[in-house]
């Protein structure tokens, strides 16, 4: 059944869902009808027969199935688990009373949110039933919410019905009664509105299994740099498409060699400049940027400036899309009315404030016009506006690509264009990112280092990390994987936001074609990225005609079983022209890549598809005709790497040892140094093992005495120099170093003796090479005699905090069970004098001993009675983290934030209190007594920072129960 609606669309949809999962009887269905439209009644719905509301009732009921199952396939729940026990519980849950009367409520004219969190706790209050696990902490219940009512607006726009309905009758009746009231201009409540809608990042849009802390935008702008130029990108294109767009009129300018350099020499000329100071000096400024580039944020910066008091021009901030759709005769109606602007100001104030006050006006998003007619006229709206109100400052944002500057540039507007962030731009996100999303949590700072290094040290993650969505993502998935080495995880994810929820998610945009999903647009762009490397420049060239575009959409299109084809084909590629996503429009009838690095990773994942999957590529051809003919052309190096870290290792190491036998005197891949040859340990000698042993090419290593003693004279050389960190790549690379080691040598005598030398040398203490040496020792030397007494020896007596964490990890995980293990791990959470190593030990006794029943016991009586208050923090968080849905946790939790005896005496110190209120608001922010414990603290707790936090919170609380409580009364 499930099978069935997931593949099918509107009509078919809603009456699939008739049949299957409202299979009542006719007055049972009429009556449902009733439950779910009872919200909209007063509104006029009733004035449809039932028999007419099914259809779009059905379909809609289809989509939140269809969407809420794609939600348990993010989080990896089998389908073979969805089949058999998701599909009869969500059948009961949408035939619930109370969940059809929430979902009927999109359908209320103006609605832009249904109780998400009322259908979280049905849903898990009623129906999860034993035996199979629901991803509570991870299932993004606001996501599938907000895109069901936003199916639903396209809904009510394809139903004839419906749409006159709702869209004419019911908003002239609204209009009539209305016409007299004045939404007035209300100027605190717009601050507070302003705060709710803007004050904190959206990461549900980049990743719905990232549960990070409230992140303040405020807190992590990071203030871009621009040039008031347009940027050189747009003549930089193969030489025989320049010629065909000067032939078709397209290209005025001058393409010649000696052209471009000038133009490209004066684009750089200009001066780069930090945006805030920029558009200060500006009156009319247009920001350009590419997708991804902070351009929204940008603005949202800027009117949280004047919510925080930095400034007292009052911003105004239009989204150009919903601009567009309102149909309003000019920007003043559009934001009296209210249609799509996020605040209601009267039109007759409004005016005369623009007149007689300095005020901010910023328009967004003028590349999301997609109707060339449209876009030109809402262009002529701006100029307009900003001849007629000449206090204001006016921004326009758009991206780069399809932005025409000659009417904006006749009209007096600056151009500026952000520039890719900076190397110190770039460590600063990362610094204030951990800081912020991670708080004390010792982890952060190797989370930090781990990747700066990564960009610092791959060619193709340099490639996107200057843009700030692409680099927020790395964030997030670095604390799950280790980048460079899981760089695809991260392309393939960047690839889901990029096509899915960067447009329907973020943008809130209703795309075409939804019958053709994310996982069927990235098989198409594998097949796109496979045909390009076929072409007569190859990878190099990322450039495909329009003509064999739509040949590849169709043939993949008709053989999946989409009805037209070739029509729905084009309109795919009008979609890639309008967007430019992933793929982007590159003039005459051309289309290529957005970044070379997806070129790259399709093409690698296409290849390795043909492989395993469809077994029309033999290991051979793989061999011959993909390594064999590439290996010496870099534009191949990351596919071909990429393709080594997807495939079965087996393979990888025959190709491997091919590429050594048909050159065995040359280092293979110079420029990205993944794969080598050369044994022989030039100065690179330790990054040549290092990263080849990322494809487990050790056979020939391990008998080479002669490789282990240069290696081993080599690792002495350097490590402890100033120079290590070069040669390391930080942590990561010493972490992996010290693998290699216990892999290739394990058990060698002579290699263990060098690494407790090495540990013991002062000037190595706190390098990152000692702390993953316990680690190493536990995998490979664990049954000699003395490696269990020197790890506990590192516990207790090693100066450096992290080297006693990492010998707490390496005793719990590699000798469980001997007699004394646990009594140190106890004894090392409440006695070591470092929190870092508290921690640390505490994560491991839960991680290792969680299924003990003393576990539970022995952290419950530490929470309650321990003296030392770091002790009783760290117990408490582990509590609520995993065993947070046990009646006693919620209890002791109140308890403690109400009771716990903790008295500061210094700025750091962890507040039991503050870690239980934290996580109540976090799990159990809907029960009753919440509110009142955060109130009683925010206005009563002892400690001030406490208090101060709390109080924080309330307001933000309080303004969100507010903007409900507005919204119910609306509705």
């Amino acid at each position: 059944m499930l099978e069935w609606l997931a593949a099918a669309t509107g009509a078919q949809l809603g009456k699939l869902v008739l049949e299957q999962i409202l299979n009542l009887s006719k007055p049972v269905l009429e009556s449902y009808v009733q439950d779910f439209f009872r919200g909209c009644l007063d509104g006029g719905v009733a004035r449809l027969q039932a028999p007419a509301l099914k259809a779009p009732m059905a379909e809609a009921i289809g989509f939140f199935i269809q969407r809420f199952v794609k939600e348990l396939q993010f989080n990896d729940v089998p389908d073979t688990s969805i089949e058999h026990h998701y599909k009869p519980v969500l059948k009961r849950f949408v035939r619930d009373k109370t969940v059809c009367s929430i979902l009927g409520k999109a359908f209320e004219t103006g609605c832009k949110r249904i109780d998400f969190a009322q259908l979280e706790q049905i849903w898990v209050e009623r129906y999860p039933e034993t035996g199979w696990q629901f991803p509570t902490e991870e299932f993004d219940w606001r996501g599938v919410a907000k895109e069901y009512v936003v199916q639903v607006k396209g809904i009510i726009k394809a139903d004839p019905a419906l749409s006159a309905l709702l869209e004419t009758d019911l908003l002239e009746a609204i209009a009539h009664n209305t016409a007299q009231i004045s939404p007035g201009f209300d100027i605190a409540t717009y601050r507070e509105s302003l705060q709710a809608s803007y004050g904190y990042l959206k990461l549900y849009t980049l990743d719905s299994t990232d549960r990070t802390d409230a992140v303040k935008l405020w807190n992590m702008f990071i203030e871009q740099t621009v040039r008031e130029a347009l940027p050189p990108m747009r003549y930089e294109l193969p030489l025989d498409l320049k010629r065909q767009l000067q032939a078709e009129g397209q290209l005025d300018e001058d393409l010649s060699p000696k052209a471009l350099e000038h133009y490209r020499h004066e684009y750089f000329q200009q001066p780069a400049r930090k945006v805030l100071d920029a558009i200060r000096d500006s009156q009319q400024a247009i920001i350009l940027g590419d997708p991804g580039a902070g351009k929204s944020t940008l603005l949202q910066y800027l009117a949280l400036d004047w919510v925080e008091g930095k400034t007292e021009t009052l911003p105004l901030l239009v989204e150009l899309r919903e601009y567009a759709l309102a149909q309003s005769t000019n920007f003043l109606e559009f934001l009296h009315s209210g249609r799509g602007a996020d605040w209601q100001f009267d039109q007759q104030q409004l005016h005369r404030h623009l007149l007689e006050n300095p005020t901010l006006v910023m328009f967004d998003g003028l590349d999301e016009v997609f109707d060339r007619a449209t876009q030109s006229a809402v262009i002529d709206d701006i100029i307009r506006f900003a001849q007629q109100y000449p206090q204001a400052r006016v921004l326009v944002t758009s991206r780069i690509i399809g932005y025409n500057p000659e009417r904006f540039q006749h009209a007096g507007f600056r151009q500026f264009t952000i520039q890719p962030l900076d190397e110190a731009e770039i460590h600063e996100f990362i610094d204030r990112w951990y800081d912020l999303a991670m708080g004390s949590d010792p982890d952060k700072v190797r989370l930090k280092q781990r990747l700066k290094d990564a960009i610092t040290n791959s060619k193709a993650i340099q490639n996107l990390a200057d843009n700030p969505l692409l680099l927020t993502m790395m964030a997030i998935l670095n604390r799950r994987q280790e980048l460079p080495r899981d760089r695809a995880d991260l392309y393939d994810q960047a690839s889901r936001v990029l096509l899915y929820h960067w447009d329907v998610d973020h943008k809130r945009l209703d795309l075409p074609l939804d019958a053709i999903g994310r996982r069927e647009k990235q098989e198409m762009l594998r097949l796109i990225a496979y045909e390009m490397q076929a072409g007569e420049e190859g990878l190099k060239g990322n450039l495909i005609s329009a003509e064999n575009l739509i040949r590849i959409l169709t043939h993949y299109l008709r053989d999946q079983g989409f009805s037209e084809p070739r029509e729905k084909a084009n309109r795919l590629i009008q979609q890639l022209r309008e967007r430019n996503f992933i793929l982007c429009y590159r003039g005459a009838d051309t289309y290529g890549f957005m970044h070379r690095t997806f070129l790259e990773y399709f093409c690698a994942v296409e290849i390795v598809h043909r492989f395993e999957k469809q077994r029309t590529l033999t290991f051979k051809q793989l061999r011959d005709e993909v390594f064999g003919q590439h290996w010496q052309d870099e534009n191949w190096h990351e596919v071909l790497c990429l393709i080594c870290g997807l495939i079965d290792t087996k393979f990888t190491e025959t190709l491997v040892r091919y590429l050594i036998e048909i050159h065995p005197d040359k280092t293979l891949f110079q420029e990205e140094d993944l794969i080598y040859g050369d044994c022989r340990l030039s100065h690179r000698a330790i990054n040549h093992l290092l990263l080849a042993s990322q494809f487990f090419v050790i056979s020939e290593i391990k008998k080479s005495n002669e490789v282990k003693v240069q290696l081993l004279d080599a690792w002495k050389r350097e490590i402890g120099s100033e120079s290590s960190s070069g040669l390391f790549y930080g942590d990561f690379a010493a972490k992996e170093s010290m693998k290699i080691l216990a892999l290739i040598w394990g058990g060698d005598p002579e290699v263990l003796n060098w690494l407790k030398f090495e540990v013991a040398n002062p000037k190595n203490s706190k390098s990152h090479f000692s702390i993953f040496v316990p680690p190493a020792l536990k995998d490979g030397w664990k049954d000699h005699l003395d490696t269990y007494s020197w790890i506990k020896s590192q516990i207790y007596f090693a100066e450096y905090n992290f080297m006693r964490q990492t010998s707490i990890w390496a005793l719990a995980e590699g000798w469980k069970d001997e007699r004394d293990t646990l009594d140190i791990i106890k004894d090392r959470i409440l006695n070591d004098e470092d929190l870092h190593v508290k921690s640390g030990a505490i994560r491991a006794f839960v991680k290792i001993w969680h299924d003990f029943l003393e576990t539970f016991q022995w952290l419950k009586d530490n929470a309650q009675n321990n003296q030392d208050s770091s002790v009783r923090y760290l117990a408490l968080r582990e509590l609520s983290n995993h065993w947070r849905n046990e009646v006693e946790i919620v209890e002791l939790l109140f308890d403690s934030a109400y009771k716990d005896p903790f008295k500061r005496w210094n700025f750091a110190q962890p507040n039991p209190r503050l870690i239980a209120l934290k996580r109540i608001l976090y799990y159990y922010p809907n029960l009753s007594q919440t509110h009142s414990l955060l109130s009683d603290r925010a206005t009563n707790d002892p400690d001030e920072q406490l208090r101060q936090w709390a109080q924080e919170k309330l307001k933000e609380f309080e303004i969100q129960n507010s903007e409900f409580k507005i919204q119910g009364e609306e509705l």
